[in-house]
């Protein structure tokens, strides 16, 4: 089967963050036997090449080309408020993405899009054209932003013409439900993990330390500006805790200075991205990891949590903010801990909790492996993604 799949986000390299979880399944669908086309808009290096079997296309959106701002590597929901001049572009990327579905997508077998909002137009204008059935996969933001910005009428069209439409988690569902989205049409299929390379390592940790680890990207619905206070609070219990951010973004000097202005610099390192294998070890050193992500200023939020996932998958114990999709990887006191979004009290008091309690740490932690092993491998995601698209070729 080929498969073009239009996504607003994906990755130049392995390691390469953006759009990354995006790769992952189309990588694994290819090693089924699939043939996988991306069309993605460039952000910067590469326009025409091939990563791990998936074809990959990247265009231009905007001329001339060195002013395209709105796909850069922060993700368009951050570049779109960096004022009129990007805005404008939002309506430019419109037009060259349907352009380009239409020449470079237009043999395929089946069209999976990837944030219907700003991507699904293509495969509608390739559907009624050529007669190209498409599937969409909601990840949340899209939903949140067209109801701030009242273009929720966009989104059903999109998924009223499509023949199936995937949620990641049962937060991102029920906001489509909430919304008026089609019921019949959706469905939830989560992200995963690639649990033959997130996994347990026999890596000797330092006993001297409590290692808590927090990844992602640095904005506000991350939440990482509740962490960093919450170790202020933590440290004056266990002086011997520390913590360590993997990752980069626009907040990365107003976390920096918030460190400084707590005067954490001996607590918290933010360390920038760092290769797979390097984050492999990182997991594998650490003692605890947290996702203290929140509902941002715009009332975007966490989809699902996929670092949580690989986390868990290297035998972690965590603790996530209860939100979004985070309680469908979390089940409370079992595979982890939930805490309020923004509670830095509450969320001091989980840390602490688990430092002083082993058993439990050990409890969730071999629980949070089982659960993801059982439910989130990649290769079982890629064969539910598989079998949807099966049945609407039948």
């Amino acid at each position: 089967m080929k498969i073009g799949v239009i996504t607003s986000a994906y990755p130049e390299y392995e390691d390469d963050p953006h759009g990354i979880f995006v790769h992952r399944l189309m990588k694994e669908v290819t090693k089924k036997g699939h043939e996988v086309h991306v069309l993605a808009p460039y952000t910067g290096k590469m326009t025409n090449f091939q990563l791990d079997g998936v074809y990959v296309q990247k265009f231009n959106y905007f001329y001339p080309k060195r002013f395209q701002k709105l796909a850069g590597r922060s993700g368009m929901i951050d570049n779109v408020k960096e004022g009129v001049f990007v805005k404008f572009q939002f309506c430019s990327f419109i037009i060259f993405n349907l352009i380009n579905s239409y020449k470079k997508l237009k043999d395929m077998d089946i069209v999976h899009v990837q944030w219907p909002i700003p991507n699904g137009l293509g495969a509608l204008f390739l559907k009624k054209i050529s007669k190209i059935p498409y599937i969409n996969t909601i990840h949340g933001e899209e939903v949140y932003l067209s109801k701030k910005y009242h273009t929720v009428f966009l989104i059903k069209l999109l998924v009223n013409n499509s023949s199936k439409t995937i949620t990641n988690s049962s937060a991102t569902l029920k906001t489509c439900l909430n919304e008026g989205l089609d019921k019949k049409k959706l469905d939830i299929i989560p992200f995963g993990v690639d649990t033959s390379f997130y996994k347990p390592l026999n890596i000797v940790k330092d006993k001297k330390i409590f290692q808590i680890l927090s990844v992602g990207y640095l904005i506000e619905r991350k939440g990482f500006m509740y962490l960093i206070s919450s170790i202020s609070e933590v440290s004056k219990k266990h002086e011997n805790v520390r913590l360590k951010i993997v990752g980069s973004g626009p907040q990365e000097k107003q976390l920096k200075d918030l460190i400084t202005k707590l005067q954490l610099e001996k607590y918290i390192e933010i360390l920038g991205n760092i290769p797979n294998d390097e984050l492999l070890k990182m997991y594998n050193s650490s003692d605890l990891f947290v996702l203290p992500s929140i509902i941002d200023s715009q009332g975007n939020t966490e989809g699902l949590g996929v670092v949580l996932i690989e986390a868990m998958a290297c035998g972690l114990p965590v603790i996530g903010s209860n939100i979004g999709g985070i309680p469908d990887i979390i089940s409370d006191g079992e595979t982890g801990l939930l805490f309020p979004q923004k509670d830095v009290v509450e969320l001091s008091k989980s840390i602490i909790k688990l430092i002083e309690n082993r058993i439990l740490m050990e409890k969730i932690a071999d629980k949070g492996y089982q659960m993801v092993k059982t439910n989130f491998s990649w290769e079982k995601i890629a064969a539910q993604y598989i079998d949807c698209y099966e049945k609407i070729k039948k």
